[in-house]
C-alpha cells in the first residue's frame, strides 16, 4: 500500500505542475481574446479550459484507482467527480469541497460541449463564466490538493 500511497502523491504533484503552465496558457490566451477580440484567442481559451478538466480528471481516476477501483458506469464523468467529494470513512477524507465541486461540474459540462460540439460557435459571456470559475477553482484547488497530499503523507508513515 505504502507504494500506491507514494506513486499517488508523485502523480498528484506531476499533474499539479503541468496544471499551473495550463492555467498560465489559458490566462494568457484569455487576454488576448479580451484585448483583441479575435475568434481564434476564444476558441485557443476553450482547448485551454478542456485540457485543465482533462488533468483534473486524470488526478481522480488515480486516487479512485488507488482507494476504491475505477468507476466504471455509463455516465462515469459526473460519477467520478461527484466521488471526489465524498468522505469515506475509514478509507480516505473528500478530495474537493462543496465549492470546488460546482467549479469542477460547470468545468465538466463546458468540456463536454466543447468536445462534442460541431457547428456551433462559442459564445464570448458563456465562455467569460467558465474562465472565472476555472480560475476560482485554481484557488479552492490548491487547499484542496494541500490536504489531501498531507493525508497521503501521512497515510505513507503509517504504511
Amino acid at each position: 500500500m505504502r507504494e500506491k500511497v507514494l506513486l499517488l502523491l508523485g502523480e498528484i504533484k506531476d499533474t499539479s505542475r503541468r496544471q499551473a503552465r495550463l492555467y498560465e496558457r489559458l490566462e494568457q490566451s484569455w487576454q488576448k481574446y479580451q484585448k483583441f477580440g479575435d475568434y481564434g484567442y476564444l476558441v485557443e481559451t476553450a482547448f485551454y479550459l478542456n485540457q485543465l478538466y482533462t488533468g483534473y480528471e486524470r488526478i481522480f481516476r488515480e486516487v479512485a484507482e488507488a482507494f476504491e477501483n475505477a468507476v466504471n458506469n455509463q455516465h462515469w464523468h459526473r460519477s467520478l467527480l461527484e466521488r471526489m467529494r465524498l468522505n469515506v470513512e475509514g478509507l480516505r477524507p473528500a478530495l474537493i469541497s462543496e465549492e470546488t465541486f460546482r467549479c469542477l461540474n460547470e468545468l465538466r459540462a463546458f468540456r463536454h460541449f466543447f468536445r462534442h460540439a460541431y457547428d456551433v460557435d462559442l459564445e464570448a459571456e458563456k465562455v467569460a463564466l467558465v474562465v472565472k470559475k476555472t480560475l476560482r477553482l485554481k484557488e479552492l484547488w490548491a487547499a484542496d490538493c494541500q490536504a489531501f497530499t498531507d493525508f497521503l503523507s501521512r497515510l505513507s508513515q503509517e504504511t
